[in-house]
């Protein structure tokens, strides 16, 4: 089954891809239970229940009437309607032009996201996530335990299942806008870019001393691996 085009206005039940980088691949299923493999392209749509699957170096941005996805390399994403999304392997981006409630989930855990934001999602080998603010308001909620407001640069961990919210770290945003792809390696700049630079601007009025740092994978629940790095350093 191929991909097709579409160009009237966009509803929520798809995305329609607006930019593709590499090698991906969208999965469909068939109706013996199958999955059909089509090679993405831009215009391509993907519906509910098709997943899509991206390649070493690859990056596709996907958009609606309210939101945009942007996916990284060697992830996995899929989304059953336009308010539950599966995120399995990988990282993505998503951008919120209006309030909403998105439940994220892996194999193992989920989370709720309430408010209107944009947001990095990374996905960690313990079966949770990192969830990483760029600008924007609302909540982090788990299935346990208390929830946590989103804040610009403050990075909360998603642990478990039932989920709970782990450890929160403060990270320099201004280096995450300069390293990562999802940000950075698309020909056109997110809607939300003018907010993404105040919340840059506060973050380092506020600094006290030069400390960047991004975080890393997190193997299992008890052990958080961090990259730091100072002045001159880069990935």
């Amino acid at each position: 089954m191929g991909a097709f085009l579409f160009s009237k206005t966009l509803d929520n039940s798809f995305f329609i891809c607006s930019y593709s980088l590499g090698d991906s691949w969208i999965f469909t299923k068939a109706e013996e239970g199958n999955k059909l493999p089509t090679q993405l392209e831009e215009n391509s749509t993907l519906s509910p229940s098709t997943s899509l699957h991206t390649k070493e170096s690859a990056l596709c941005e996907f958009k609606n009437d309210k939101r945009i996805i942007r996916i990284g390399s060697h992830s996995v994403f899929e989304f059953n309607n336009e308010n539950v999304i599966n995120l399995t392997r990988g990282s993505m981006l998503l951008y919120l032009e209006k309030p909403s409630d998105i439940t994220i989930q892996s194999d193992l855990s989920k989370i709720r996201l309430v408010g209107k934001f944009t947001i990095i999602i990374d996905c960690t080998s313990n079966g949770g996530f990192k969830i990483i603010p760029l600008e924007g308001k609302g909540k982090i909620i788990p299935d346990q335990g208390e929830p946590k407001d989103i804040f610009r640069g403050r990075l909360t961990m998603v642990l478990g299942s039932p989920s709970r919210l782990g450890n929160a770290y403060d990270i320099d945003l201004l280096l995450l806008l300069k390293s990562s792809r999802l940000i950075n390696s698309f020909p056109s700049a997110l809607p939300s870019m003018k907010r993404i630079s105040l919340s840059i601007y506060a973050q380092q009025l506020s600094l006290k001393g030069k400390f960047n740092a991004l975080i890393g994978d997190a193997p299992t629940d008890e052990n958080l691996q961090m990259w730091a790095f100072g002045e001159g350093e880069t990935k």
